[in-house]
Order: structure tokens, then C-alpha cells, then sequence
């Protein structure tokens, strides 16, 4: 009985390893960590249901001004947004966000793409800071891919977030996907 016992154990432990089940190589923000302008608060990066034509995945970024005035930043292409609790997903900015924060709590909505596919997408009740500004090669490849392209549309922002996916969890881009975002049209 005890041979049977340790005999399915072993094969359930065969099972988990051979399987694309547990992110044993997760993919984790590396770059220059990017410092939002210094007259400007974070007062919270949270999940948000609304949609955005720059990412299938919307974050709320609230701001605050520290001066009397408005203030403004940019968000750069491959920033990426780092979760705060091992939950859900990081999450990667591909298309620069211009964001604006007044005396009192400004919202700016983010559209973003999933950096882990085996860890759920955020949700509102998820938070996050801003991150580094991605070192990672394949990422950056496809910041430049997109630059002057339109993602708005639901297909085409799938299309990219499996690019995404297929640089953070898998063995990188294809050419035919090089070749699919190569044909997106130009930003209007």
C-alpha cells in the first residue's frame, strides 16, 4: 500500500513539473525605476474596469498636485507597473500616457497589458507602484514595434498582449508576429 501511496505521489509530482502549471520562471520587472516628476503625488495605481484604446487592461492612476497648480508627466513606452502583492499580474505600459494631476485627486486611466498569464488580471481591489522602465530586450523591441501604431482595436490588443505573453512566458516573438504588428495601421 505504502509502494502505491509513493508511487502516485511521485506521478502527481511528474505531472505538476511536465505542466505549464506553476510559474517557476515568472517573469519579474527589470529596468531604471522610473520617478514620476517630483511635483506630482501617487495617491493610488489601482485595477479599474473602465477601457482604454492603449491596453485591453485599464489601471487608475490617481494624482495629486503638490504645487498650486496643475501639473503634468509622461508615462513612457515599456514602464512597467509593479503589483504590490503576488496575486495578480505586473503589468506593462506600451504606448506613452500623458497624465495630469490638479490641487485636488486626479484620476488617469492607464492602458496597460498582463506581464504573467499563470497569475489573474487586476482587478479593482488590486494596487500597484510604477516600476522600472523595462531593460528587457524583447519588450523593448516591441515598445519600438508599436510606436506610430494604432492598438485600439479589441483584435489588435489581444494580438499584442499575446506578443506580451509570448516575450514575459514563453520563448519570445515570432516572426509572424513581427510580420502582424508590422501590418497594424498607423496612430490616427
Amino acid at each position: 500500500m505504502r509502494k502505491l501511496f509513493l508511487l502516485a505521489l511521485a506521478g502527481i509530482g511528474l505531472f505538476v513539473l511536465s505542466c505549464d502549471v506553476l510559474p517557476f520562471d515568472e517573469f519579474t520587472p527589470t529596468g531604471s525605476q522610473f520617478d514620476i516628476d517630483p511635483d506630482i503625488e501617487v495617491v493610488s495605481l489601482t485595477g479599474d474596469p473602465d477601457l482604454s484604446p492603449n491596453g485591453p487592461f485599464t489601471l487608475g492612476l490617481t494624482l495629486k498636485s503638490k504645487t498650486s497648480g496643475a501639473e503634468t508627466d509622461v508615462l513612457p513606452a515599456g514602464l512597467l507597473i509593479k503589483r504590490r502583492v503576488n496575486n495578480t499580474q505586473h503589468m506593462l505600459i506600451l504606448k506613452p500616457h500623458t497624465v495630469t494631476a490638479n490641487t485636488s485627486n486626479t484620476p488617469n486611466r492607464l492602458g496597460s497589458f498582463c506581464c504573467n498569464r499563470n497569475r489573474p488580471s487586476p482587478d479593482r481591489g488590486d494596487t500597484f507602484d510604477l516600476g522600472p522602465v523595462t531593460d528587457n530586450a524583447d519588450l523593448n523591441r516591441l515598445v519600438s514595434l508599436l510606436a506610430g501604431k494604432d492598438i485600439s482595436s479589441p483584435t489588435d490588443m489581444w494580438m499584442v498582449q499575446r506578443a506580451v505573453y509570448m516575450v514575459t512566458d514563453s520563448t519570445g516573438l515570432t516572426q509572424v508576429y513581427v510580420d502582424s504588428i508590422n501590418a497594424l495601421p498607423p496612430a490616427k
